[in-house]
């Protein structure tokens, strides 16, 4: 039999970044709020982002830097509580940071900094948290309830804050979507994106040799590009230019890579041939990638000799 019903104005479903965030807004709006998330810990994406720094911001975000059908509402938000008001909250809680590249700002210390400044921000504003707690299902009638396994919660406001199907280890699932379509909310197709690309088994045979290899590189999605780092890795390709460029490539698209962005490589091999002729190839082309990647485009492509025997032909 269940317990008597709990009710609170607002209940949140999912206690990561956004869910905690939500909580601490309506909490010091002076709601009684109660989040509720399915796994032991709170902010488990906050942890392992950023390689364990999180990367909690960036000093140039504008509406520019997003994918949406509606981008009124990023104005909205953004107008409301942007970059510079999070790295007011980082500071109020003497967390230090840097600049890493681009505007990127990561924790000098742990991202569990980040995770104890939400916890104890919700401490602050009296936010009741359920860990380890699973929602059965949830009803609307003059109220929202929300059944979990032993009890029931009735609250006037619900949000689902728990995210998409990213990381699934560390709990992600389809609830949100599930929840969108029981109450008839339009839900567009969803695809991996901010994701590293994953080679089929046959091209790995010409890539897997450089995994581990990271360097600076221009990638291309039809009129999309973005300049940053680039890594080979043992399953494809990743890095933060491909973790963007993903998020515009689809099926039957092509991406175009080029690992010497800074220097005309076509023209500075062609110009070098009259006083470099002598040197191998290779050797000149190592002068201008890491020489293992430099070794593998030129045993690849078949070419041979020095840069002197070499057409122009060659070097298109």
């Amino acid at each position: 039999m269940q317990n008597k019903i709990q009710k609170f104005d607002a209940v949140i479903i999912g206690a990561g970044a956004a869910g905690m965030m939500c909580a601490i807004q309506a909490a010091q709006r002076g709601k009684s709020v109660l989040i509720i998330e399915h796994t032991k810990k709170v902010g488990e994406k906050i942890r392992i982002s950023g390689g364990g720094r999180c990367n909690f911001t960036n000093l140039n975000v504008t509406t520019d830097n997003f994918l949406s059908n509606n981008s009124r509402f990023l104005t909205s938000a953004l107008s409301r509580f942007n970059q510079h008001d999070f790295i007011s909250l980082v500071e109020s809680a003497s967390i230090s940071y840097h600049e890493k590249t681009l505007g990127q700002l990561f924790c000098d210390g742990s991202a569990s900094q980040i995770i104890t400044m939400l916890t104890e921000k919700m401490m602050v504003e009296n936010v009741t948290i359920k860990l380890s707690t699973i929602v059965q299902s949830i009803e609307k009638n003059d109220a929202f309830k929300i059944n979990l396994d032993d009890s029931a919660i009735e609250a006037t406001s619900l949000v689902i804050a728990c995210g998409g199907k990213s990381i699934p280890k560390i709990g992600a699932s389809n609830f949100g979507y599930l929840i969108a379509e029981q109450f008839d909310l339009a839900v567009i197709p969803t695809r991996p994106a901010l994701v590293p690309l994953v080679f089929a088994h046959s091209d790995l045979t010409k890539t897997k040799p450089l995994a581990g290899m990271a360097l600076h590189a221009s990638v291309t999605c039809e009129k999309t590009k973005f300049e940053e780092g680039f890594l080979f890795t043992h399953r494809g390709l990743s890095g933060p230019s491909i973790l963007q460029i993903s998020s515009y490539w689809q099926e039957g698209k092509s991406i175009d890579i080029n690992l010497c962005p800074n220097v005309n490589l076509y023209e500075t091999l062609f110009n070098m041939k009259a006083e470099f002729g002598r040197k191998k190839i290779e050797s000149v082309v190592s002068e201008f990638l890491p020489s293992r990647l430099a070794n593998i485009i030129i045993t690849q492509s078949g070419i041979t000799g020095n840069l002197a025997d070499q057409s122009k032909k060659t070097f298109e």
